[in-house]
């Protein structure tokens, strides 16, 4: 059939409405499915407010992110969550029904398995922060004057306060406290590592580099803690391997990109260097690569080398045998 000129224009304009209306359905849609996201299931979702949130109501809608938009939340720090293994962000603001200035955002990070988690968690950890020492055995986590900040299990929380407040505060641990409960845990994925290191490690210093640990690309699954010589404090490290000929390659790989990037060998045929003002340790014990990282006291690094050493040796024979 052929349309005369006018007919033609009130077609397409018909066929235009259609599209119009069409795409307003597709819209509403997704909207219905923003607004019916399914907190509960992260646990910040209260089905009595009063009861379970302590008062805090949730604003707004749920806001998810996945590895394609992440940048858009955390605009350069994307990529580090991404290079551990990053799933999906949830983000939700909750305000008090009773203070309206007292309110907080909550971003819940599904990094996949235990060690990603603790690895986020524990990079960004400052050093003037203050631990949580209550939250279950499953769990790590520390306050700073308006925040909380968990790993749990897959899960990284970050529950960040609009204002310095101790009501605030202590009604953000209390809904924590809460939702860890309701978080599922993989009682097989349990970290264990941190009682590698020799007790003297100060407490809730631990953290795990995942790849490229102090920019060297060989050393991956790195546990590093801040190490008590006396009244001197150095960073320990150690990475599993998996047996004794792979953690010497390791180990001198690393004594090697350590040299090629300036660092001195302080004596002939050891592994301490100095390197920017500082002394490193490379060694290799059983199945582990250890060492000391950046000390500022030489007799202090080489101490708690020695001690490392002799701990690694200890676990990786038992763990051989």
């Amino acid at each position: 059939m052929r349309l005369r000129p006018g007919k033609a224009g009130k077609f397409e304009s018909a066929v235009g409405i259609l599209y119009l209306l069409q795409l307003a359905l597709v819209v509403a849609g997704l909207l219905v499915i923003q607004t019916r996201f399914d907190m509960s299931r992260f646990g910040i979702a209260p089905q009595s407010p009063q009861s379970q949130q302590g008062g805090f109501l949730p604003v707004g809608k749920a806001e998810t992110y996945d590895t394609d938009n992440l940048y858009e939340k955390i605009d350069g720090k994307a990529p580090m969550y991404q290079e551990n293994g990053f799933v999906k962000l949830t983000t939700q603001r909750f305000a008090s029904d009773a203070n309206a200035e007292l309110g907080f955002e909550q971003c819940l990070y599904d990094m996949g398995n235990t060690r990603n988690a603790f690895s986020v968690y524990s990079r960004q950890k400052r050093t003037d922060v203050i631990d949580i020492p209550d939250f279950d055995a499953t769990g790590f986590g520390y306050k700073t004057t308006n925040s909380i900040y968990i790993a749990h299990g897959q899960y990284y929380i970050e529950m960040v306060g609009f204002a310095e407040s101790d009501e605030l505060l202590n009604a953000m641990k209390g809904i924590a406290q809460k939702q860890i409960t309701q978080l599922p845990v993989d009682e097989k994925d349990r970290i264990t590592e941190i009682g590698i290191f020799p007790p003297e490690i100060v407490p809730g210093s631990v953290q795990l580099q995942i790849i490229d640990a102090y920019g060297f690309d060989g050393l991956t699954d790195t546990w590093s803690a801040r190490y008590k010589v006396n009244d001197k404090t150095v960073t320990i490290f150690f990475s599993k391997r998996s047996n004794a000929d792979e953690a010497k390659k390791v180990a001198k790989s690393y004594n090697d990109f350590l040299i090629s990037n300036g660092a001195k060998v302080v004596e002939a045929n050891t592994s301490v260097l100095e390197f920017l003002g500082s002394t490193e340790i490379v060694f290799s014990a059983s199945n582990f690569v250890g060492g000391v990282h950046e000390a500022d006291d030489r007799n202090a690094a080489l101490k708690a080398a020695d001690t490392l050493s002799k701990r690694l040796n200890e676990i990786g024979d038992k763990t051989d045998g």
